[in-house]
């Protein structure tokens, strides 16, 4: 199979973006195929581009290609200093497709649909036309979109007839933790600020002391929450500032995964990476009601789904602190839910979807 991203892989990524295609890379090298790596500078990717083509013309016939976008447009996913190269990743797709093979793209986000996102700077204003040119060269490939959520299709505009389907995040196979003994703790791994509001679940905390909170946050998000989170007293809130490979001894000392944000548009499509990050730890999850992340939380039985409200939050909160065997029960839903949600399953699922078997 073909791997295509418009940037290098990092080795230790620190964000979810390029955590995703790493993972994805390898899952489907561990599911037994042979990956031609299309991924890299733009110099690198003009190189393998050559390469493909000459495979092609000697009768090598992969079974797909499978895309990983960025959330910038391809001609700005790496540095300008490498050369600009606005359809040189679109090309590469319709190669693929004149050849037969099946082609696939993972559309990350739909940012800049939202003219409030939209950076204010020149590559900001030019994104928009880039991405609609992005866009054009993955339909005439006849390209499968893959999203995080069919929720988030409409966004996107797409034309009557185009093949999509969901393609959330996953976690990591045989992580799964026992829960802690001790008083009931959560963890919140993420962002604060922008999409990620948690005012309700601050005020939630100051009425129920019992329970405590790790929180891994930037350290510079931390300290601009100074009105919500950073009042509290240290005594139940435990703010972090690790990296993700640093995660495991937090979630060993938490029983709660919680994605109790503020709810708005974006959330009805979006779906977190540390969703699935919560389910391969086996931490059941405590998630706002009427969210993408709540329907499939309540699809996989594995947490409570929660209106945005502080005072019922700490009236769930109390109910689990006094209900530690239902804590249990989810957890044990949880582990199975995060048996079948690994990166070789979507790898296994995108080549299902592409070319309708695996190996």
């Amino acid at each position: 199979m073909i791997f295509h991203a418009p940037y290098p892989m990092e080795p230790n990524p620190t964000s979810a973006s390029r955590l995703r295609p790493l993972r994805m890379r390898e899952a489907f090298k561990a599911a037994g195929y042979q990956v031609i790596d299309l991924s890299g500078t733009t110099p690198q990717r003009r190189t393998g581009y050559r390469r493909l083509k000459e495979q092609l013309a000697a009768g090598v016939k992969p079974a797909f290609l499978y895309s990983e976008n960025s959330t910038q447009p391809n001609i700005f996913a790496t540095s300008i200093r490498d050369g600009l190269a606005p359809l040189l990743d679109t090309s590469i797709m319709a190669t693929a497709h004149r050849a037969g093979i099946p082609v696939g793209v993972f559309y990350r986000d739909v940012y800049w649909r939202f003219s409030s996102f939209r950076a204010k700077s020149v590559t900001g204003r030019l994104a928009p036309a880039f991405h609609r040119l992005d866009l054009r060269g993955y339909l005439a490939a006849k390209a499968h979109f893959f999203f995080p959520s069919t929720a988030m299709s409409p966004y996107l505009g797409l034309p009557e007839g185009t093949s999509y389907s969901a393609l959330p995040p996953a976690g990591a196979a045989g992580q799964t933790l026992p829960l802690p003994e001790g008083p009931l703790t959560l963890v919140y791994v993420g962002g604060l600020g922008n999409h990620y509001v948690l005012t309700e679940l601050a005020q939630a905390l100051k009425a129920t002391s019992s329970v405590h909170l790790n929180m891994v946050v930037r350290q510079r998000e931390w300290e601009n929450s100074a009105g919500e989170f950073a009042t509290l007293s240290s005594a139940n809130v435990h703010p972090h500032h690790l990296n993700a490979n640093q995660l495991d001894g937090v979630y060993a000392r938490s029983h709660i995964g919680v994605l109790t944000v503020k709810p708005s548009e974006y959330w009805q499509f979006a779906v977190p990476a540390k969703l699935y990050e919560y389910l391969s730890k086996g931490r059941p999850i405590l998630v706002t009601e009427g969210t993408e992340a709540a329907r499939i939380v309540g699809e996989l039985g594995c947490g409570w789904q929660v209106p945005y409200d502080g005072k019922t939050l700490a009236r769930t909160l109390r109910h689990l602190a006094n209900h530690p065997e239902e804590v249990q029960q989810k957890a044990h839903q949880t582990r199975a839910a995060a048996a079948v949600n690994t990166w070789q399953d979507r790898a296994l699922q995108v080549a299902t979807t592409l070319t309708g078997k695996a190996l």
